[in-house]
């Protein structure tokens, strides 16, 4: 039986729960969705115990303030540079907040999406298709506003003979957002079809993340390349996929994106440095490499 755990007091936009996605959906339209940093969403769970999978409150960067209404144990990952709990605090460990307690997250620096898991498996909350990750334009998923009570296990409250004690991440695991690496990049569907010059223009030149993103795709800006000439009919289309439409400016599919598309597809985003691409904001710049495979060498 779920229990009330925290109360949101305040918050910006793109404010919701995630967890790592609804699976075997594509087929009737329905994106997997989930967690945009799963990297950051798995080593909220991790730190707690929880399962993976377990519902996480994802923040994009405008920060939120939350009261507890009992005493619960959560732990903050992603890109907020400070967690303010009675004046002191810090991301990417577990903490303990004490009822009427309340919790702020910190606008960050750097990135763009912030983490809060709470102890005992997780938020508990409906779940659509097997995953309680919001959805808006297929109708699924709650919205949150101020005053929307989160919900969880009595497990999120921490007895003395609690197996977890204040943890950390190791710092080899925590990300530097304002320094991405160069993103990797296997070749995609129609690769062979771009020209030389387009793909060595793809590759060598730096990109922008563009203003004109969100959940359902990331879009670069930087020199157009040219796509190929001809009529695409749809096809299947993965987060991590990087469609060139006629503009020549390509479109990244992220979680919340169509599940099929015509622009021919020069590459598809590793899924380890997808998670890299999410918390780039608009006007940072990213590289990016080609994964050489035996059918493509140098």
């Amino acid at each position: 039986m779920s229990v009330p755990l925290m109360e949101l007091v305040d918050h910006g936009l793109g404010l919701s729960l995630q967890d790592l996605g609804r699976r075997g959906w594509k087929r009737f339209g329905v994106p997997p969705g989930g967690a945009l940093d799963d990297h950051a969403a798995r080593w909220a769970n991790r730190l707690l115990d929880n399962p993976t999978n377990a519902p996480v409150l994802e923040i994009l960067m405008h920060g939120v303030t939350l009261r507890a209404l009992r005493r619960v144990t959560v732990a903050v990952t992603g890109a907020a540079p400070h967690v303010l709990k009675a004046g002191r605090g810090g991301p990417w460990h577990t903490a303990v907040i004490e009822p009427h307690q309340e919790i702020t997250i910190t606008p960050p620096q750097s990135g763009l999406w912030t983490y809060l898991a709470v102890a005992g498996g997780g938020f508990a909350a409906p779940r659509w298709f097997g995953s309680v990750s919001i959805f808006p334009r297929g109708g699924l998923g709650e919205s949150l506003g101020p005053g929307f009570v989160l919900a969880g296990s009595e497990a999120a409250t921490p007895r003395p003979d609690s197996p977890i004690g204040e943890r950390w991440v190791d710092p080899s695991e925590i990300r530097n957002y304002a320094r991405p690496p160069a993103l990797r990049v296997w070749p995609g569907p129609q690769f062979d079809l771009f020209s030389t010059a387009a793909r060595a223009a793809f590759f060598e030149q730096p990109w922008r993340v563009s203003s004109r993103s969100d959940r359902t795709g990331y879009r670069l800006d930087g020199a157009p390349i040219p796509s190929p000439a001809l009529t695409l009919p749809s096809e299947p289309v993965l987060p991590g996929s990087i469609q060139v439409p006629p503009d020549g400016l390509p479109i990244v599919t992220m979680r919340d994106g169509p599940t099929v598309g015509g622009y021919s597809k020069i590459g598809l985003i590793d899924p380890e440095a997808l998670a890299w691409l999410a918390q780039c904001r608009p006007g940072q710049q990213v590289r990016l490499e080609l994964i050489l495979g035996p059918s493509h060498p140098e």
